[in-house]
């Protein structure tokens, strides 16, 4: 039987000594012997006879020594995860939306890879996330449609939107309301038959409405392709009305200018500016009485590069005082009449209607017509028109940048949640390129941060050395990626 011993000697260090007890055949008793062990340190370590300190750390280093695991991609899934939970809208969505764990790692992998919502998990495979949130990697294809199908429900788009929108309820909103297109083979109670940019197309129509100011989209609506944009009107102010959105002033595409839709503005008391579709008796009336005189100095404006000739005209709009402003922008006129002359043919004897027609042609070039309830000064008449080119932008974000088109749901509460997922996606990634403006886009960037690696270990995770870049975008966005790099809030 052996023990070990501790004694301290005179000087008071203290050391160790092994003891063994045996039995002395020759005294017939038992004895013990000693062996010296070596001197014990202030926390009670034995350091062997013959063995210093410092040989005894670097052992104790190397019987510690995690072992790397993997190398795994860290910039672009670290800054657009983080990007999210940064969002104005991501307390919203965690305190709505079940699961939403996942549902971030599936955003994160739309805006960093847009593309097949199925290679999602493949995709997290590569990177460091994989490691950081392994409970929330239930994102196998049923997983996913069960996500979107919980998007789509109306009471959970519903609370969203009373919770997204609560802070438009003080004062009035200056909103854009636009619509597009989206094709698609789908067979479901949104697709139909209708008319688009680029023809005839198998389609939805998808409404959006953005705030003019902030360049924030505020609120969607899907419809079937087969019904126009001038009936969808009244639907979306109701609806917004009904989620507490006051509206000051309604800038409208051409598509919803109606009698009724005038009518229904004026009775909200929501003042609006529009473009006059030239097909209707108005726009040519004000063609043939109100042009003659156009083209003078006292009437010329510069938008940007652009010069034009602007003339407001007092008008009765459907039973109501309303404001007319012809347009003429002598480029494009120059341009019209020669697409006009170079495809008139002099041999053919016109009718009086073809004759009316082509007149009205020659007096249209390079003419479009705004009309609005308010007056508006001429020389911001431009601007206020042109910002609808925001939603056009956004439109833009959500087929170029995050691959709204192919839609590859099939049943209706998948395609509803899908399309609110886009929608989601899109508040993000307006709000990482508004970090990122002027210095980069969101493609660039997530690019650049591809390439920043991290090496993963037991417990912990090391990020490799970043370069200016990965800096600079990491800064413009407010993100510190050493300030988060601690083991127990990454869940390792």
């Amino acid at each position: 039987m052996s023990f070990v011993r501790k004694k301290k000697n005179k000087d008071g260090k203290i050391y160790a000594y092994k003891v063994t007890s045996i039995w002395d055949p020759d005294k017939k008793q038992p004895r013990s012997i000693s062996k010296y062990l070596g001197s014990v340190d202030e926390d009670g370590n034995i350091i062997p006879s013959g063995e210093n300190r410092k040989i005894r750390q670097w052992k104790n280093e190397i019987n510690t020594t995690e072992n790397e695991k993997l190398i795994q991609d860290f910039g672009d899934g670290f800054f657009v995860l983080e990007s999210i939970k940064k969002s104005e809208i991501f307390t919203h969505m965690k305190n709505i939306f079940e699961r939403y764990p996942e549902l971030l790692l599936l955003m994160t992998y739309r805006i960093c890879k847009p593309g097949a919502m199925y290679n999602c998990k493949l995709w997290l495979d590569g990177s460091v996330l994989s490691s950081l949130h392994k409970n929330e990697l239930k994102l196998s294809s049923q997983d996913i449609s069960k996500i979107l199908m919980y998007l789509g429900e109306e009471s959970v788009q519903r609370n969203f939107f009373r919770l997204y929108l609560k802070k438009n309820t003080q004062n009035g909103k200056n909103v854009i309301i636009d619509a597009t297109s989206l094709p698609n083979k789908i067979n479901s109670e949104f697709s139909a038959w209708g008319y688009s940019d680029s023809g005839i197309d198998f389609q939805f129509r998808l409404h959006c409405v953005v705030d003019q100011e902030t360049k924030k989209p505020l609120f969607y609506r899907n419809v079937p392709g087969n019904i126009s944009d001038v009936s969808t009107l009244q639907a979306t102010i109701e609806e917004l009305t009904s989620l507490g959105v006051k509206h000051a002033f309604a800038l409208v595409d051409s598509g919803y200018c109606s009698e009724e839709n005038i009518l229904l503005l004026r009775k909200a008391k929501i003042d609006f500016l529009t473009r006059l579709p030239a097909g209707r008796s108005l726009y040519k009336n004000l063609i043939l009485n109100h042009t003659e005189n156009l083209e003078t100095v006292d009437q010329t404006y510069q938008y940007g590069k652009r010069a034009l000739f602007i003339k407001m005209v007092k008008i009765d709009l459907y039973g109501a005082d309303g404001y007319a402003y012809i347009v003429l922008n002598p480029h494009k006129k120059a341009k019209d009449l020669e697409v006009l002359i170079n495809s008139k043919n002099y041999d053919k004897e016109l009718s009086e209607k073809e004759k009316k027609l082509e007149l009205h042609k020659f007096n249209n070039a390079g003419i479009f017509i705004l009309i609005s309830s308010k007056e508006i000064d001429l020389n911001d008449i431009m601007d206020a028109y042109y910002t609808r080119q925001t939603v056009e932008q956004v439109f833009g974000v959500s087929k170029s940048d995050l691959d709204i088109l192919p839609i590859r749901c099939h049943s209706n509460s998948t395609i509803r949640g899908y399309l609110f997922l886009q929608f989601l996606l899109l508040i993000i990634f307006l709000e990482i390129r508004e970090k990122l403006k002027e210095h980069f886009t969101v493609d660039q960037a997530l690019m650049a941060l591809r390439t920043l690696k991290c090496k993963v270990y037991d417990s912990k995770i090391i990020v490799q050395e970043k370069t200016k870049i990965h800096k600079k975008i990491f800064e413009l966005a407010d993100l510190q990626p050493e300030a988060i790099l601690v083991p127990n809030s990454w869940g390792i």
